[in-house]
């Protein structure tokens, strides 16, 4: 019995001694420089620099080193300005955010009447030549579930903002909507008479109305997974097809808290040849402004042929409200958001109302809003301007249709009868303003126009002023997070 012990205690030992040194031996294979450097027992990819992952890196040097001559080999307009910071890559991929986000200051200086920006200025003979080209465009942003359930929102606002955009756009062709949420879209469209989803056809058809990324939501894009964003937008687009034959050209992103590349890559393979950001860190949003670029192609990193390019309009200012669109200056925005006229539930915190446009003041008017207009053009590259005109739940009274259309057309008629001012000033949806970009420019929509910025990367974390980063959500409620990870596989 003693032997036994003996022969089962010496068996162990050497069993111990034989794992031990088995991984030591494992643990110096795997940190090996010589097998590394060869790439081990893997294949290694041959040829030039155009192959393989290899080549997809990006190196960072100190920020005080020169911008290197490959950036611009292709002809792209680089987003920042020497010195600033050397990205070394094969494919001139154009800048990458990682980059972009290293050399900015984050200092929240004052910037006068536009807080995170700068003052802009400009020469009054600029448009002499190539006249200033606005698109206004009418928009209500519905959230499928905030403050309110879905089914309270709808009940008490979107069925109602959707109902009088039938009868409102049918009185002046000149008119124009866009519209986005599908889920809101398609429970409305259950409930109508079947002459009113003619008139909506119509209305679609002859360019009034534009469904824009055309997604049963609009997304977070920060904890979604790809997997749900495909699956909703994917709901929306069926849904588009089947019931009044359309597919979407253009997305509209003004709410996700944040922007991920997945977006643009999910929307390029879906069609779309442009869309639209807006919740950006104010800081990058700055820094954009000042290098003219805006607006840029975004690439995925690993794209080496622009293969998953799509054009990007990011939105320069606070919010996708009307005090911060129309221009620099919210104070005399918020005079042009003619549902704050005096007498209504909502005023201008700047303590300045709008006052409806008459004979009397149109052209006292017109002029300090196309001041707004030239400045705001003055960030982009072209003489094509964005003017978005709408908020959360907008345009949900007849009354609100009739005091932005109205005063807006009485502005454009005044603008666009007086050929010395350089200006044509429309309304319009999301598509006319990417058409027009791309006729100005010379180019096939979707294409890049010469000049413009290529950038890849995301804009991941969010900060809307000071240091309101809204990144707590990444983390918060994880057992609906998992729950919905859970119920997404079963859906798949």
């Amino acid at each position: 019995m003693k032997l036994k012990k003996q022969v089962t205690v010496c068996g162990a030992a050497i069993f111990c001694v034989a794992v031990f040194s088995l991984y030591l031996m494992l643990d110096r294979v795997q940190h090996d420089p010589a097998r590394h450097q060869s790439g081990g027992n893997f294949p290694r990819v041959s040829g030039s620099g155009t192959q393989g992952l290899g080549s997809w890196a990006v190196a960072l040097s100190p920020p005080s080193t020169a911008l290197g001559p490959a950036l611009t080999a292709r002809g792209e307009r680089p987003l920042l300005s020497a010195p600033a910071c050397s990205l070394q890559h094969t494919w001139s991929l154009g800048w990458q955010m990682l980059a972009v986000a290293s050399v900015l200051p984050f200092d929240n200086q004052d910037g006068g009447v536009w807080k995170q920006g700068f003052d802009i200025t400009y020469e009054p003979h600029e448009w002499d030549t190539e006249p200033l080209q606005v698109f206004v465009v009418p928009h209500s942003h519905n959230d499928p579930g905030w403050i309110k359930t879905f089914e309270k929102y709808y009940a008490d606002q979107t069925q109602h903002i959707l109902n009088s955009m039938v009868l409102k756009l049918q009185e002046d062709p000149r008119r124009r909507f866009i519209w986005s949420e599908i889920s809101f879209f398609s429970k409305w469209w259950d409930n109508i008479s079947t002459q009113k989803r003619a008139a909506v056809r119509r209305l679609v058809g002859s360019g009034q109305l534009e469904m824009v990324t055309g997604g049963w939501v609009m997304p977070d894009e920060a904890n979604s997974h790809y997997f749900a964003m495909i699956d909703q937008l994917i709901e929306g687009h069926q849904w588009l097809e089947k019931n009044i034959g359309v597919t979407p050209r253009s997305g509209w992103a003004v709410d996700p808290f944040g922007h991920s590349a997945t977006m643009p890559y999910l929307l390029r393979r879906a069609n779309l040849t442009s869309m639209l950001i807006q919740r950006v860190h104010y800081a990058i949003k700055k820094h954009f402004a000042a290098t003219h670029s805006l607006e840029f192609m975004w690439r995925q990193t690993w794209d080496p042929d622009s293969s998953t390019d799509i054009f990007c309009h990011m939105m320069p200012f606070y919010s996708y409200d009307v005090p911060h669109t129309c221009g620099p200056d919210p104070k005399i925005c918020c005079q042009f958001d003619f549902k704050r006229l005096p007498g209504g539930r909502i005023n201008c915190p700047w303590k300045v109302p709008p006052r409806a446009i008459t004979e009397a003041n149109v052209a006292e008017r017109a002029h300090l809003l196309l001041d707004q207009y030239r400045k705001k053009s003055k960030l982009f590259l072209s003489k094509v301007l964005l003017v978005p005109l709408g908020d959360d739940f907008r345009y949900d009274k007849p009354q609100e249709w009739d005091a932005q259309f109205l005063n807006y057309q009485r502005l454009f008629d005044f603008l666009n009868a007086h050929p010395s001012l350089h200006v044509q000033a429309q309304f319009g949806t999301l598509s006319d303003y990417f058409d027009a970009l791309s006729k100005r420019t010379g180019i096939v929509p979707g294409m890049k126009p010469p000049g413009f910025p290529v950038l890849s990367g995301d804009f991941f974390s969010y900060a809307d002023r000071e240091d309101h980063y809204w990144t707590g959500y990444y983390t918060s409620r994880p057992f609906y997070k998992s729950l919905d990870r859970v119920l997404e596989a079963h859906l798949r």
